[in-house]
């Protein structure tokens, strides 16, 4: 199977949040809240206006199907996100349809997005994620580490600036 990953542009707006509301973990045996929920401002905030200054997102693509999306955005503290952790880093946020899990099409989003985090200046991105999510394994495995846990979440940040030095010779 090919991956295909391109930015996301002005127009995926509706898209990121699609993917936002697969992105909402939902333990098992309970019902998956109404989409409405993503108008909830401190939902809605994440895929709102895409395409502001600093805005980036990749859209994955296997033959042609829009199949998941990561992307990130800086928000000023009047406006956390759930992985807030200051103005300077960008929360992440990512999903992929639930029948192409398991692919490494998650791995590819992600890998590539932190490596566009941190061509463009940044030092960290920082994630919010369900304790019970099995996604925390992924990201654990890619390099986050818990720097805060709280409700049953924890806020993950990953270094880039160590990433990128252990890759160096």
């Amino acid at each position: 199977m090919r991956i295909e990953l391109a930015a996301a542009g002005p127009g995926d707006g509706g898209f990121l949040e699609d993917m936002l509301y697969e992105a909402l973990f939902i333990p098992p045996g309970e019902a998956r809240p109404p989409r409405t929920v993503l108008r909830l401002p401190e939902i809605a905030h994440y895929a709102a206006g895409w395409g502001r200054p600093g805005d980036f997102g990749l859209i994955a693509r296997c033959g042609g199907e829009a199949v998941g999306a990561a992307w990130f955005r800086l928000f000023p503290a009047g406006e956390r996100g759930f992985g807030f952790v200051d103005e300077r880093t960008p929360e992440l946020s990512m999903a992929v349809r639930p029948e192409r899990r398991g692919l490494g099409i998650g791995t590819a989003l992600l890998e590539r997005l932190c490596g566009e985090a941190r061509e463009r200046g940044f030092d960290r991105v920082s994630l919010s994620v369900d304790v019970r999510n099995p996604a925390v394994r992924l990201y654990r495995r890619l390099g986050f580490e818990v720097e805060a846990e709280a409700d049953q979440a924890y806020t993950m940040v990953k270094d880039l600036r160590a990433a990128a030095q252990a890759r160096r010779p």
